[in-house]
């Protein structure tokens, strides 16, 4: 770990900044005078390799669509499907006033035998959806997606943006650039 972070001409404390990490961690670590947890050691595996390739993206967030549309409990299913339409997106999030996430308006909750176009969003919305922080790496939100059609990427429990699988996608099309 010390040697990787020499060859990467960083400090301890810049390794803490990047890692959110403290410097006394990272210093016992590297002495092996402490026994580190996984996730200890993911975070400062994480923050290496963002600084040794940081052209490329790491994490949801470096990948989210952060100008997400996003409907109310209360508005009808028809501006929904009208919205989805008009703006060519397959999902929409439904969140409360404080921007918390309560579900998720799809092409499949739209297509349910009995969904009637007046009828608040909140009567056919979804409530398996994947919520991930905006910190998860880009090979875990890649196994998520093959289960799920999007990831609500979060910040503090406030939905800041989402990852759908043309995005994940195009991410990978971007790590294979590089690599050329």
């Amino acid at each position: 770990m010390r040697q990787w972070r020499k060859t990467l001409g960083l400090t301890q404390a810049q390794l803490a900044e990047e890692s959110g990490l403290t410097q006394s961690v990272i210093a016992k670590v590297e002495l092996g005078t402490v026994d580190p947890r996984a996730s200890t050691l993911r975070r400062l595996i994480a923050a290496l390799v963002r600084c040794e390739r940081p052209d490329q993206p790491h994490s949801v967030g470096d990948i989210m669509v952060e100008d997400v549309a996003v409907l109310a409990p209360d508005d009808a299913v028809q501006s929904a499907v009208e919205r989805m339409v008009r703006e060519g997106i397959s999902q929409l999030p439904v969140v409360s006033d404080s921007g918390a996430i309560l579900g998720l308006v799809s092409e499949a909750s739209l297509l349910g035998a009995d969904v009637q176009p007046d009828r608040p969003v909140q009567s056919v919305m979804q409530m398996n959806f994947a919520v991930v922080n905006l910190g998860v790496t880009i090979t875990e939100g890649r196994r998520l997606l093959v289960e799920h059609e999007v990831l609500l990427v979060t910040d503090a429990g406030i939905l800041c943006g989402l990852v759908s699988r043309i995005d994940m996608v195009r991410a990978l099309s971007k790590e294979d650039d590089s690599t050329h």
